[in-house]
């Protein structure tokens, strides 16, 4: 399977591919947003949104008949050349890090204020998150 980025006319899809399977997602125009097909109907996505130089994954989506097939895997394969190292971060559900490390990221304590505060507005008591990212390469 080869990763898609949709362009403006495939966004509808798109859209109902989240309201189906992530209600509360919220698609941004800046965002990419890169999909995964199977018999031309979507079974994943991811979305890359721009924050100014750097860049957080989010809205990673595995259709629910497809979940436990590896199709997760090969969606972060898909977006390795589209993530950078060093600008890449991700805000993951506890029961998610260990698959976020699998694919290079990794817990940190900190990140640039932009991340931040983004991370600020999106966690709540009630929805632990864990702030990831992919660090440079030496």
């Amino acid at each position: 399977m080869q990763i898609t980025w949709v362009d403006a006319s495939q966004r509808q899809e798109v859209k109902l591919f989240y309201r189906q399977h992530m209600p509360y997602a919220r698609l941004l125009q800046k965002e990419s947003i890169g999909v995964l097909t199977h018999k031309h109907q979507i079974i994943a996505s991811a979305r890359i949104r721009p924050i100014g130089q750097l860049q957080i994954l989010t809205g990673m989506l595995v259709h629910p008949d497809y979940r436990g097939q590896g199709i997760a895997h090969q969606l972060m394969q898909q977006l390795k050349p589209t993530i950078s190292h060093g600008n890449t971060y991700l805000f993951a559900l506890p029961h998610l890090a260990a698959f976020y490390v699998q694919h290079g990221f990794s817990a940190i304590n900190c990140a640039p204020n932009d991340i931040e505060q983004l991370f600020k507005k999106y966690q709540t008591k009630d929805k632990p998150l864990v702030l990831m990212g992919l660090p440079c390469l030496s």
